[in-house]
């Protein structure tokens, strides 16, 4: 491997599972641009490197490094990803959501083919042990046939947060391509995330072109105390559930909750528990596949492209509550859906 440096653009809390990544990779981060004065002491702080930069324009220019991570609020991915790659960048690494809406996706797309860039959209729970053998297991036929998937996530937005659902439930069927859906969302709330407005709980039916179907639930949707069905909330983050017709696997998100294994197989009364095998870190996984990807042209599990499908399918779930109908795909709406229809007054808020 030859050397690399790498810089950061925005040096908040995520920000620090990529410094550490790099480190772990054996990757010098020289750099860091972020308009907080007290993030940048920090960065001096964690590196002992002086080289930080209020306007990361400038940084991209001064320091050219070979890798960055754009780890910043979203509205902001869109335009840093793109200057990033007309500086000469050989790989970035930007965090979820890949952009606000397909338009800013396909820019970012465009602008990094255009200078022979690696792109990825870091969806790292990819690479933890329980999603990643989870995976594993489904296509080595663990639970024969998989023809159903039933998938919660605890926070409200299927944009900023719902991503991650999104990728892993593409990620355990194999990345199917979506057919169509039909989605309805609640928005009243008023709530804001990273700078702009966000639902309050939505549910999504998605069929997939080689027949198999998924339902998705999130936010309120997912954790109202008076709906005693199973038990929703007794997982981390997000739960899966993938139904195959020699059983069903159980994933209940990012961490144990009591005695129940988070990771197993059921089969009829049969319960396997699956034992996790320790990896690397996601986002040092991450790292390592896209030197690997820059160096011999092999596609990044995670890449950009990726990263798009999972927009669209998220996009496409607010189109279908804003037209209250099913969506086929692929989608040609450009803009984003939710945001809109906020815009309009479709969804005034309960505050005032």
């Amino acid at each position: 491997m030859r050397d690399y440096k790498a810089a950061i653009i925005g040096y908040g809390r995520m920000a620090r599972g990529h410094l550490h990544a790099y480190k772990e990779a054996g990757i010098p981060v020289i750099a860091a641009a972020d308009v907080s004065e007290e993030a940048l002491t920090l960065f001096r702080e964690h590196t002992g490197s002086e080289h930080t930069y209020t306007d990361y324009r400038e940084m991209l220019e001064k320091i050219q490094p070979d890798l960055i991570s754009v780890v910043t609020h979203d509205r902001l991915h869109c335009p840093m990803v793109v200057d990033a790659a007309h500086c000469g960048v050989k790989g970035i690494i930007c965090e979820k959501p890949m952009a606000m809406n397909l338009e800013e996706a396909d820019r970012m797309l465009d602008a990094c083919h255009a200078s022979g860039v690696k792109l990825t959209i870091s969806h790292q729970r990819y690479y933890t042990p329980q999603y990643a053998q989870a995976r594993e297991l489904i296509a080595q036929g663990a639970i024969g046939e998989v023809h159903y998937a039933h998938a919660h996530l605890l926070p409200s937005c299927i944009h900023t947060d719902g991503t991650h659902t999104i990728h892993m439930l593409l990620s355990l069927l194999g990345d199917p391509s979506v057919a169509h859906l039909i989605a309805q969302v609640d928005g009243h709330s008023g709530d804001t995330y990273y700078g702009h407005r966000v639902e309050d709980a939505g549910t999504a039916f998605i069929v997939f072109d080689n027949q198999v179907s998924a339902h998705l639930s999130w936010g309120l949707a997912s954790r109202h105390p008076r709906i005693p069905l199973e038990p929703v909330q007794n997982f981390r983050y997000h739960r899966f559930i993938v139904y195959g017709d020699r059983g069903r696997l159980e994933l209940d998100g990012d961490a144990p909750v009591g005695d129940t294994p988070i990771l197993r197989i059921v089969r009829g009364a049969e319960v396997e528990a699956i034992e996790l095998t320790p990896r690397k870190g996601a986002i040092t996984q991450e790292v390592e596949d896209l030197v690997r990807s820059i160096e011999t042209g092999c596609a990044h599990p995670l890449d950009g492209q990726n990263g798009r499908d999972v927009l669209e399918v998220i996009m496409a779930i607010y189109e279908s509550a804003r037209q209250r109908r099913v969506i086929q795909f692929p989608l040609n709406v450009k803009e984003n859906p939710f945001l809109a229809m906020c815009e309009v007054g479709d969804f005034p808020s309960d505050r005032g």
